[in-house]
């Protein structure tokens, strides 16, 4: 092998020391290093030799990982040499704040990649956002000699959000608006990312964007949807940028029930305390046996009046003087509420006054066993004949 002179060095205090840059030709290896001591009045010619090894350098770059506890993340570096050439030897070891993570992974084609499971239950609780991940990479020996480097990256540990929601009422052939909250760990407004809704666990449309921690979905309400309750799920997705987990809401959709106001119509005599009724029922003809009716009779005021147990709603009505022998309409509207529709009854209900009557009996004159005609002249308050109806007679 040829012995290349590299430079002179004085002795001082039993040390020789020669700064000597490595240039970029030389081969990778290991190389024998000479020294000779030179002969002089005091000293003797002296010699000895040593091992020099040298080893291509080479940079390590760690990529930031973003991920929730529990989650398996990968860890991943990128060792190179020279022009950005990629290292085809050797292993690398992660660390996080400082501590291994599992045993050294190789490198393949410039790359080291870490798939960490921790038996299953993904990062631990002990990991904090913001640590700093470590790639060690270690030197290699025959035949690539690359240098040991490390280099260092930032583990991103993305927070917890809460997503809430009402429960809403809608009715058939309407669009129901649904607006959810999104706040974050510390209850404050979520400033964007995106959301989905779902109905009866269903993927409704396509995603919306949160902003000022807000997102609404228009949700059209088909004309033959079943009535009752449906759930409804507002998930907010997972938010990198944010660093936030995926979460979500969930509440009650009640598509109200249809109802039907029916009048039952009566007769009552001025001054009567007359019970005005309608009775209520859904779509399936079943009694409703609760909500409020306001209940209109002729051109008086409205009262609000309840539904009972019996799917009825009633008031008392004092049928007033001078109405006899008329009919009074009345009619009634079903306040919508939480489970059923508002409704207004389709056809008005009657109320006949009766008129009052003046009953006149012949006198009879007979003997025993005689056969008699009873009779009687029946007129109305109005002295006009009536037509309709029995007379009962009986004798003391």
């Amino acid at each position: 092998m040829v012995k290349t002179i590299i430079g002179n060095a004085k002795v001082t205090e039993g040390r020789a020391e020669y700064e000597y840059t490595i240039t970029g030709d030389t081969v990778p290896g290991y190389h024998t290093i000479y020294a000779t001591y030179s002969e002089n009045d005091n000293y003797m010619l002296g010699t000895a030799y040593n091992t020099a090894e040298i080893r291509i350098p080479t940079t390590t770059t760690v990529t930031n990982v973003m991920t929730s506890y529990g989650e398996q993340p990968t860890f991943r570096a990128e060792v190179k040499y020279g022009n950005n050439q990629p290292v085809t030897d050797g292993t690398v070891q992660f660390q996080i704040a400082g501590a291994n993570i599992e045993s050294p992974v190789n490198v393949v084609d410039g790359v080291a990649e870490l798939e960490y499971t921790n038996n299953g239950d993904g990062v631990p609780s002990t990991w904090n956002d913001d640590d700093v991940i470590t790639a060690i990479f270690s030197e290699t020996g025959t035949p690539s000699f690359f240098g040991a480097s490390s280099g260092t990256g930032v583990l991103n540990i993305r927070g917890d959000c809460n997503v809430t929601l009402s429960n809403i009422s809608a009715n058939r052939s309407t669009t129901a608006t649904i607006t959810a909250t999104i706040t974050d760990g510390d209850d404050e407004p979520v400033p964007s990312g995106e959301a989905q809704l779902y109905v009866d666990n269903t993927l409704i449309g396509t995603n919306e964007t949160v902003s000022n921690g807000s997102v609404s979905f228009s949700y059209p309400i088909s004309s033959n949807a079943t009535t009752g309750g449906h759930s409804i799920k507002v998930v907010y997705l997972q938010n990198d940028t944010l660093e936030l987990n995926r979460a979500e809401g969930t509440a009650q959709l009640i598509v109200r029930m249809p109802v039907t106001l029916t009048p039952v119509n009566l007769s009552a005599n001025v001054g009567d305390n007359a019970p005005i009724t309608f009775r209520v029922t859904d779509e399936n003809n079943v009694s409703v046996t609760q909500g409020t009716v306001y209940i209109t009779v002729g051109n008086d005021s409205a009262v609000e009046t309840t539904v009972g147990n019996s799917g009825e709603a009633t008031i008392t009505y004092t049928v007033p003087s001078g109405s006899a022998g008329s009919t009074i309409n009345f009619s009634a509207q079903y306040e919508e509420n939480t489970n059923n529709q508002g409704a207004t009854s389709a056809t008005n209900g009657v109320l006949t006054v009766r008129l009052g009557t003046t009953l006149v009996v012949d006198s009879v004159k007979a003997e025993l066993g005689d056969d008699i005609t009873l009779g009687a002249t029946v007129n109305d308050e109005n002295s006009d004949e009536v037509n309709e109806g029995t007379v009962t007679y009986e004798i003391e």
